[in-house]
Parts: structure tokens; sequence; C-alpha cells
């Protein structure tokens, strides 16, 4: 949905509007008050995606066939760990991928509990230039984006009321966790974790208008009887309290402590794509997955994932990855990051220099197929030098579509969107809600 006007006085009167209802939706989140919006800003839009009904049916088979997939690697992970299995071949290298980058504390935990699957999961997706939906990443191990998921609905249903939207990730986790017996959900962030506290709150304050207490507690104050029970969205990597895993990991093996996502940080790594892709053919590992995961789940998950290969010693090495290169653009990924840090595009200068990283590194990086992005139109909104708020609509606008499932449901729809082909989020950027229509 695109808002504009034709005359400067009507966009004018338009971005001073828009700006006002907004504004209000900042302000009651509290996302930037005080100085906050120095840190957390962002530029604010009156636009709402839409996606169709044979779009929202479309991600929600793929959320089921993800499922699928997650469920089979989560049962290939406790057997690959087993110690007493210690099987080589195509089992040694899946150990290898999942375990890279995860701290020591999470590999036997990678280990347990076949049926312990994030039940809150992001998908990162692109539109690219014939309109299809492509994977740019899973996520099923990160707690960040329920905040900006949650004031994107509110952005939406304060421009365009009527509309019909998506259940909405929060209200969808309150009801996962009324059905596990709580009423109230733990919130535990890492000293490393401060920048996202902002987030953090906005998000307890959307559980608590669906009758959710969440506490919202950081590493740095965290005591052992908070540690010992309850249901915790996650677990994060702690560095500046280590001693608090030998609470919570123990409560964890006995029951006493659950967790939406899992501590299983494999759920959220990119060396995960290339091995359900298995795009270097190891006859092995197809085996392998194909024995865990349903066939037709595979083959629907791999058609919107982009050729994807393990970069490191023991995988895809430099003079593979130049002649991969020459024929058309690819992205080099560290299998753990966040947002665009440690991506690097092969038309780019530095592609070399963190080649060179990467083919030192045991299996820490992925190179991918580069999607080209649909460039989408958008209207924002933008202060003149007077303060004057002014509507514009322009062309060129960049996005990540961001589907969030809890469980197999398709809770919301989210847009992150910036005038730069590497999307992320940041002070230029815009975030939208989605309407279905």
């Amino acid at each position: 949905m695109q808002i504009g006007a034709k005359n400067s006085e009507g966009i004018i009167s338009s971005g001073v509007f828009f700006h006002e209802i907004l504004t209000k939706v900042i302000t009651d989140s509290g996302l930037w008050k005080d100085d906050r919006k120095k840190t957390h800003s962002f530029v604010l839009s009156p636009s709402v995606f839409q996606i169709s009904v044979a779009a929202k049916k479309e991600l929600e088979q793929l959320g089921h066939a993800i499922n699928d997939c997650l469920f089979g690697l989560s049962h290939i992970a406790v057997i690959a760990y087993d110690k007493v299995l210690n099987y080589r071949g195509a089992w040694m290298l899946v150990r290898q991928v999942l375990s890279t980058g995860v701290p020591k504390i999470y590999q036997e935990l990678q280990g347990m509990n076949i049926k312990h699957l994030p039940k809150m999961l992001k998908v990162d997706l692109m539109v690219s230039e014939d309109g299809r939906f492509r994977i740019a990443e899973i996520d099923g191990h990160n707690k960040h984006g329920l905040g900006y998921s949650t004031l994107c609905k509110q952005f939406c249903q304060a421009v365009s009321p009527e509309v019909t939207v998506f259940p909405g990730v929060v209200a969808t986790l309150a009801k996962e966790v009324r059905t596990r017996g709580y009423d109230e959900v733990k919130l535990f962030y890492a000293d490393q974790e401060r920048f996202y506290v902002p987030e953090f709150e906005v998000v307890a304050q959307e559980f608590a208008r669906h009758n959710i207490n969440c506490q919202v507690v950081s590493e740095m104050s965290a005591t052992s009887e908070f540690l010992e029970k309850g249901l915790f969205l996650d677990l994060p990597f702690l560095y500046q309290r280590p001693g608090l895993y030998q609470t919570i990991v123990p409560a964890y093996k006995e029951g006493k402590v659950q967790f939406v996502i899992p501590p299983k940080p494999f759920f959220g790594a990119k060396g995960v794509l290339a091995l359900l892709r298995n795009d270097t053919n190891d006859k092995h590992l197809e085996a392998l997955l194909h024995s865990f995961i349903k066939k037709e789940s595979l083959e629907l998950v791999r058609n919107y994932i982009p050729q994807t290969f393990l970069v490191g010693k023991h995988a895809t090495r430099s003079a593979q990855v130049m002649e991969l290169v020459a024929s058309k653009p690819y992205v080099l990924k560290e299998s753990i990051s966040s947002g665009m840090k440690g991506v690097f595009f092969s038309n780019e200068k530095d592609f070399m220099e963190a080649l060179k990283r990467a083919e030192k590194s045991s299996m820490n990086w992925v190179l991918q197929e580069q999607v080209e992005n649909q460039p989408q139109t958008f209207s924002w909104i933008e202060e003149q030098e007077n303060g004057e708020p002014i509507l514009k609509t322009g062309d060129g606008w960049y996005m990540r579509v961001i589907a969030q499932y809890i469980g197999r449901q398709l809770a919301e729809v989210i847009v992150t969107s910036r005038r730069d082909r590497a999307v992320h989020g940041g002070k230029d950027c815009i975030q939208l809600g989605t309407m279905i229509k």
C-alpha cells in the first residue's frame, strides 16, 4: 500500500498526519524514550507491505517443510554427537558444521532432546527479480526482532486499521506459553546484548497485553533462584558470568527449565543451508538427509535456498570459489553472524581478503549464490530543515521479508528495507508491517 499526494501542500500535510500517527506508536512503546532515538532510530514509513492469500499459503507450506527439516537435523545431531557411536564420514561432516562457532558448553546440549525444536523461528527472505521468495537465512536461535515485529504490526494497524493482518508473533507466543502451563516467561539476556534492552522492554509490554508476565533480566543481575526453574525464551552466550551455566544447564537437563528456543545454536547457523542444499552432491550426506527428512519437505526447502557451499580447510577452497564467482555473483558469509556483519559480495574489493580468512577456518563460512533483490516503491517521512515532516515516495528500496513462525504457525511477516542492496536494520532503514490481501 503506497500513500502519497500530487501537490507539495498535500505531501506536507500528509507527512504531518502520518508522522503524528507513527510517532505516537513509537512514543507509547518507549523505544525512543530519553536519548534512545540517537541509537535506535529508523526512518518512519506509512507504507504497508501486501501479502496475497496465495503468498500467505506459500509461506505456510514453507514453514511446515522447514520444521520437518529442523526435526530431521535435530535427530541427526543427537546421533552425530554420540561419543559412543563416534561415526565418521558424513556424520563427522555434520558434527563439524553444527559445532562451528558454538561454545563448548552447548556441544553436549545440541546432542540432547530430539524433539526440542525452536518454537520461535525466523526466516529471512528476499524477493528475487522474477518475484520469487528466496531464503537468505533460517534462524532458529535468535530472540531479537520480537519488539520490532510488534512495532511493525502496530504501525500497520495505526495507518490502516481496517486491513486484515497476521495474528502477531508475541500474541501467538503467549498462547504457546499458556499451552506449556505457564503465565510467565523469562527473557534472560547476556551483557553483550544490552543494545537490545529497549526492544526487550517493548516485548515485555506486549506480553503484558496478553496477560503473560515477561521478566527481563540481565546476565549481570541474574540470581541462582531466577535461573533454576521456569520457561525462558533462550539461553544466551554468557561471557561475563559463565558460572551461571552451572545453575541453568543442570536445571534444563532435569526438566526444571524449559526454553522456547532450545540451546542448539546450529539452528541459526548458515552452514545448515549448505548441508540441506548439498550442492557438492555428497552421496553419503544425501543418504543421511533422506533418512531423517521427508523427501518432499527437503526438496521444497531446497527450491528456496540459493546455491550454497561450505568454505574452509576441509571444504570448498579458493580455486573452486574463484571458478564459481567467475560465472555469476556470490556472497561470502560467516556461518554464525548477525545482520550484514561477516558478509562480503564477490564484486567488492574486500572479498579476497575475507576469502583468505574463510579458507583457513574449519568450515566457518559459506559461499552463497547472490540473489538479485527486486527493487520496491515505498513511502517514507523526511524532516525538512525547519523540522516540518514531509511525505516522500520513491523506488529503489531493497528489502528483507521476515517470516516469523511460532511452532508451525505463520504468526507474522514484516519487512526491513534500505536504499542499498545490503539490507539490515539501521538508522536509514524503514520497517513495515504487513496486510493480507
